[in-house]
């Protein structure tokens, strides 16, 4: 596996080939028959193998009764010496990801994403206890492996000590992380002048002005169209419309189910059963 690392990472997965490897090793590609199917076999098997040394090595670190500064500490150090001791193996784990079968690719991920929950965790607890700045702890471990996974690459031009490469880069991270009590989290390139700090600001409060005084002209438009009334079916009765009274009031709807109201009727009431009624008939 170290061989076929060294020739993956010299000559690019795709440049190198079974007969380099098997060249490498001494021995004829029928014998490695004998051993792999194909590259991506091996290549399968250098992550697992990786990936669970990593897995085995770091994590379990979480776990220790330590300050969770401390506990991240201690995990930083000892992930950035698996990249000092086989750099070429973790060139592959970060760089020949998409070579891998489909099935294997997404079960990478899976793994890497939970090795990097771990890292999540014990900054939550770190800022739950104030020890840590209030910053997003995903960004925080992106950040933190942003420095990490390089390592393998410049330490082949740059060999500097790993005791001196994981002293910097947890006292680099520490200062960033650590909370010392001031308010600020995070560092941005200074402004010029005062007026640069708030032209952005300023920006969207001019565009924020405009869109108010359109919503101001638009209200101001529906008021006005609002006085001319709504829209009805037209309806002609003794030459008033819509129920008009005539005195430019209109006459209240009635509520919708209710009955109509009876009429008055002007007939007389009957007069049999009164004394003397039948005499004034004849007359």
């Amino acid at each position: 596996m170290t061989v076929s690392a060294e020739l993956f990472s010299s000559k690019g997965y795709h440049g190198a080939s079974l007969d380099d490897i098997g060249e490498r090793l001494g021995i004829q590609k029928a014998a490695l028959y004998h051993y792999v199917r194909s590259k991506e076999d091996i290549l399968v098997e250098i992550y697992d193998r990786m990936l669970t040394r990593a897995e085995t090595q770091v994590l379990p670190i979480a776990d220790e009764p330590f300050a969770p500064d401390e506990r991240l500490r201690r995990m930083v150090s000892r992930y950035i010496g698996l990249m000092i001791e086989q750099a070429d193996m973790w060139s592959l784990i970060h760089y020949q990801q998409n070579a891998l079968p489909a099935d294997s690719h997404d079960a990478v991920l899976r793994r890497k994403r939970a090795f990097e929950r771990k890292f999540e965790a014990v900054i939550r607890e770190g800022q739950a206890s104030g020890l840590f700045k209030p910053m997003p702890p995903r960004l925080m471990v992106l950040s933190l492996f942003g420095m990490c996974n390089y390592v393998h690459h410049w330490i082949r031009f740059a060999p500097f000590p790993e005791e001196e490469i994981t002293g910097v880069v947890c006292e680099i991270l520490e200062r960033g992380f650590i909370d010392d009590g001031g308010k600020r989290v995070g560092a941005w390139p200074r402004y010029a002048e005062t007026a640069d700090a708030m032209a952005e600001t300023a920006a969207k409060l001019d565009a924020l002005d405009r869109q108010v005084k359109e919503l101001q002209a638009a209200f101001e438009r529906d008021r006005h169209r609002l006085i001319d009334g709504f829209a009805g079916p037209a309806a002609a009765d003794n030459g008033v419309s819509n129920g008009a009274t005539g005195d430019g009031r209109d006459d209240p709807a009635p509520a919708q189910g209710a009955p109509a109201a009876p009429r008055k009727t002007s007939a007389r009431k009957p007069t049999a059963g009164r004394p003397g009624a039948g005499k004034a008939a004849k007359k």
